[in-house]
């Protein structure tokens, strides 16, 4: 099966139907957003890890210019899923939003510091079929080592990323 890529932009959450209570906020040069599933969002899921349903709650982290994109999911009761590093190629912006031609692959980021590589065999498969450039898919694997030296070297998620955390309410977040 071929995957075709696609933009990920900020703000794509509010225009989402089955997201409610979106949120975004800029802290310094950090674009970050929040956005609750709605009931109508039943068992979504990346990978084999489930990370959506009624009442969970993901974060998108904008970093470096939009450079990187990191997600956090928490569960309806509030507890951290884990979080997943996007690999992409950021596209020029105005103004203040972000964002980036999605390269298919990603890094699964458990609590425990332990990282998956997502789509290995649909980014193969795009770069054979040319779907993905020879510089894209340079891209990617030179993001993906940059990503998985810095998460050796205890420097990603960033301290805001992996510190966060969420109070259920009434379980919903």
């Amino acid at each position: 099966m071929h995957k075709s890529l696609k933009i990920i932009a900020s703000g794509d959450w509010s225009r989402d139907p089955a997201m409610l209570d979106y949120r975004s906020e800029w802290l310094s040069d950090l674009l970050v957003e929040r956005a609750t599933c709605s009931d109508a969002f039943d068992g979504h899921q990346l990978s084999q890890i489930t990370i959506g349903g009624p009442g969970f709650v993901w974060f998108r982290f904008w970093l470096a210019e939009g450079e990187f994109i990191l997600e956090k999911y928490f569960d309806a009761d509030g507890q951290a899923i884990g979080m997943y590093a996007r690999i992409g190629m950021a596209i020029p912006h105005k103004g203040r939003g972000f964002s980036a031609l999605g390269l298919l692959l990603g890094l699964w980021i458990t609590d425990e510091g332990h990282v998956t590589v997502l789509d290995e065999a649909e980014f193969d498969a795009a770069v054979a079929g040319g779907i993905i450039s020879p510089v894209e898919a340079e891209h990617a694997e030179h993001q993906i080592r940059e990503v998985t030296m810095a998460i050796a070297a205890g420097r990603y998620p960033p301290p805001i990323v992996r510190a966060l955390s969420i109070a259920a309410i009434g379980g919903h977040s």
